[in-house]
């Protein structure tokens, strides 16, 4: 988490025509300012935001100690640490429990290194205000595209290291939502409405890649064998998986061209689609977790609706003219004597 420093400052008069504010000169060195560097200031809904346009972002270093003497639930301090922005967590608990805890999520904390010493302590290296999070975003994308081909295909061929595949690249899934949260909560600052659109298509892109990993799973504990028996079962969960997958794309499509006719049919379509999934799957009810895998694909399509949702707020900004009104406020007048 970003330190916050807050000081009450006066409005001062600078000769005729200007005011301003002054600033402690020790917070000068921490944003990577000086006397005659240029900042932008911007005029929000009841504030003024003053950010340095310097290339140079030093960077405050935050440590956390954590404590808890149960291994899964220290794991999840851990993760938590790391996308609050935390530098440095020091876990205050005996070496071999944060071991344990550490092994379990290393692999999805991009950056993430143990560090032996008088007490365990994880020291995290990445650069949020060089991470893209649309690259980010790009990435999500192709992962999940890949494992929708393999859900796909595992109602052609019952191969199950296809589904096996899909668990291992939610992991893939989550160390890029973990990268994405973290860099929005250190980088907020610079734009606060993208910010949160940003972290809705994450999280909702990170939620897919759930349904997938537990339809998967689902799928592993009743086996092939259950399906092999009817064809037309296959086929239609296949046709399932394959029109939640072009749902996704056109989401996702839509918040990359900020098309608004696309966002639109996407919103639209998305009831009728998960009445249809419904209705396809009545043939199939005496398989066993047949309602269980329809549900990840209903939850899918609405996470992706949600993608569309910020669609629209982003189309929004290219087929309107924000404005920003300043009030006028009348000066009392001086009481004359």
């Amino acid at each position: 988490m970003e330190a916050v420093f807050t000081s009450v400052r006066k409005v001062i008069r600078i000769g005729e025509r200007s005011i301003g504010i002054t600033i402690p000169k020790e917070w000068l060195p921490v944003i990577g300012v000086g006397v005659g560097s240029s900042v932008e200031v911007t005029l929000g809904p009841g504030y003024l935001l003053v950010k340095p346009l310097s290339t140079i972002h030093p960077k405050i270093t935050q440590t956390i100690k954590i404590k808890h003497e149960d291994p899964e639930t220290l794991s999840r301090l851990m993760i938590a640490s790391y996308i609050e922005g935390f530098d440095t967590i020091t876990i205050d608990e005996v070496k071999d429990t944060a071991r344990i805890a550490f092994q379990r999520i290393s692999a999805r904390l991009p950056g993430a290194i143990a560090m032996e010493g008088p007490s365990f302590r994880i020291k995290i290296s990445v650069d949020e205000f060089n991470t893209d999070l649309n690259e980010v975003i790009g990435a999500m994308r192709t992962t999940l595209s890949m494992m929708f081909d393999m859900i796909i295909d595992y109602f052609t061929t019952g191969d199950k290291k296809k589904l096996e595949e899909i668990i291992r690249l939610d992991d893939d899934l989550d160390r890029l939502h973990f990268l994405g949260m973290r860099t929005i909560k250190r980088t907020a600052f610079r734009d606060p409405s993208q910010a949160i659109n940003s972290s809705i298509v994450i999280k909702s892109l990170e939620h897919i890649g759930d349904t997938l990993d537990r339809a998967s799973t689902t799928l592993l504990k009743i086996g092939f064998d259950a399906l092999q028996t009817s064809e037309k079962c296959r086929t239609i969960f296949k046709d399932i998986f394959s029109m939640v997958s072009s749902y996704v794309s056109k989401a996702i499509n839509s918040l990359m061209s900020l098309n608004l006719s696309l966002t639109m049919k996407t919103l639209i379509s998305r009831e009728e689609l998960s009445k249809d999934i419904l209705n396809n799957i009545s043939p199939c009810l005496d398989i066993p977790g047949v309602l269980a895998i329809a549900h990840e694909a209903i939850v899918a399509v609405y996470e992706a609706a949600e993608i569309a949702e910020v669609a629209t707020n982003r189309t929004l900004l290219t087929v309107g003219k924000p404005e920003t009104i300043v009030p006028k406020i009348e000066t009392p007048s001086e009481p004359s004597e």
